[in-house]
């Protein structure tokens, strides 16, 4: 989810951490009733047959749907003191040549850091267009200019993640079906299912990565990754029949390396449709 304010925050602490899969599914209680129907090839194993239908049936969004319109509303908050960090001379150097000197000025001057931003975006025919893009709320006071730098780098909330988190998992997949070849442990297994609504959704680990698939349309329910302290959390929401969309996700990365200062950085992402 490579997005420019995640980019221009990361660029500030200086964080090349990957996230994956976090284990928040204690709340839900598994159990599977295999379909009779459902006969798998010689030697796949029933998670390879989701994951194979999941990837079987993924669509770019343009061609699940002609148009969207939605509202997204992103809160951005960090507790790190950068006064301390090393190399900042030279991460502010290189932040300011590439346009977000204010914003790591922000980050730098508030140790604890917290603002909200919305915008208004609509999908059509593959293209993306914005308006409304708007501060809701700031914890600490901040200038002018830097307001504006913070939404001016907007595109997180325009971006088109439904594309990324299938692209997603699919290369884990791809990774996994070469440790496979080689007789390698995979990290690929069934967890269970749970009923949702009217549908089924049956939960695969990949790895560090647990996939929650919609049974019938095989669109992807919700995304977890974890590693360490750090998780990322996503929720979609099926808005039409058979379309799954992102509506809330959640991230929360820790720096946990020697002569670092300790601390935080979490991003939450609410999308409504109309």
């Amino acid at each position: 989810m490579v997005i420019r304010l995640v980019i221009a925050t990361m660029m500030a602490l200086c964080v090349a951490q990957q996230v994956q899969a976090q284990d928040g599914d204690d709340d839900i209680a598994y159990s599977l009733s295999l379909p009779e129907t459902v006969v798998l090839p010689e030697g796949m194993s029933f998670e390879e047959y989701l994951v194979k239908r999941v990837l079987d049936n993924a669509k770019p969004l343009k061609d699940r749907v002609e148009r969207l319109s939605y509202h997204v509303t992103c809160q951005l908050e960090k507790d790190i003191d950068l006064t301390t960090f090393p190399h900042r001379r030279t991460i502010t150097f290189v932040a300011r040549l590439a346009g977000y000197g204010p914003i790591i000025s922000a980050l730098r001057e508030h140790k604890h850091f917290g603002i909200t931003m919305a915008e208004d975006v609509l999908f059509n025919k593959g293209k993306i267009t914005t308006s409304n893009v708007r501060m809701v709320e700031m914890k600490q006071e901040l200038t002018e200019k830097q307001v504006a730098s913070f939404l001016k780098h907007d595109g997180m909330m325009s971006a088109n993640v439904y594309d990324k988190f299938y692209k997603k998992v699919r290369e884990k997949a791809k990774e996994l079906q070469k440790k496979r070849r080689k007789n390698q442990e995979t990290g690929l297994e069934y967890i269970g299912s749970y009923t949702s609504g009217k549908r089924t959704h049956y939960v695969v680990k990949l790895d560090n990565i647990r996939v929650h698939i919609a049974d019938g349309c095989w669109q992807i329910a919700r995304i977890i990754y974890h590693e360490g302290q750090n998780d990322m959390y996503y929720d979609f929401k099926e808005i039409r029949p058979n379309l799954f969309v992102l509506s809330h996700g959640t991230a929360k990365l820790f720096l946990d390396k020697k002569k670092w200062p300790k601390g935080y950085i979490s991003m939450k992402m609410d999308y409504s449709y109309r």
